[in-house]
């Protein structure tokens, strides 16, 4: 429960942008700092607040999941917590917009089952106890109504040996709203709602978050 409450007070503190400003999550760059200094980030969006954690001075790829209502601060995760970086210190890389290209690769997971997804163009299913299991991603399409909201559709790579507790093809929502995996302090900007259809006819339904691969 303390683990939900931290995770929503750092939500509580992020507000929606206007439409013109940067849509979150996306990856960044640090810039503009010293070569022998780091960007700290802070447990609450305040240049006095507690330091929790640091990015290196040359770091890319650092995941931006949210902004504070300022639009001068945002969330990202250090170790096993969220906490805030400044913006004016960050750069956004230039990458495909998740929801709308294929290009940009997600590492998605959940737990109670334990399952991770490598959500890209050759999409590989993980589950506990069980080997990693290929699929062909056939599309990857932005919601035409929701502008936070995308869906794919992927079929397993048939190698002849295809048992029937194993899915045959992956359907999935993904869509940009607060997400936590219920095992750390760590937020995410992405959820997922997988559902996986196996040969015998079972539907299995799974839900978890998802985080932009840099």
């Amino acid at each position: 429960m303390r683990r939900h409450a931290a995770a929503a007070l750092l939500w509580l503190a992020a507000a929606v942008l206007p439409a013109a400003a940067q849509e979150f999550p996306a990856l960044y760059s640090v810039a503009g700092v010293a070569a022998d200094d780091v960007l700290n980030i802070r447990s609450t969006p305040s240049a006095s607040a507690e330091i929790i954690g640091t990015l290196a001075p040359d770091q890319a790829g650092v995941e931006v999941v949210a902004a504070d209502s300022s639009g001068a601060w945002g969330l990202v995760n250090s170790g096993e917590r969220s906490g805030w970086a400044a913006l004016r210190f960050l750069t956004q890389e230039p990458r495909d917009d998740w929801r709308k290209r294929q290009k940009q690769a997600l590492n998605c997971f959940g737990t109670e089952p334990f399952w991770s997804l490598a959500l890209d163009e050759t999409p590989n299913l993980t589950t506990p106890g069980g080997p990693e299991i290929p699929f062909v991603l056939l599309a990857r399409e932005p919601s035409s109504s929701h502008r936070g909201k995308s869906g794919f559709h992927a079929i397993r790579r048939d190698d002849g040996n295809i048992s029937n507790t194993e899915p045959l093809t992956l359907s999935g929502t993904l869509t940009a709203q607060q997400c936590s995996d219920g095992m750390s302090d760590r937020s995410f900007g992405i959820s997922i709602d997988l559902l996986q259809l196996r040969r015998a006819g079972q539907l299995d339904v799974l839900s978890g978050c998802c985080s932009l691969v840099p």
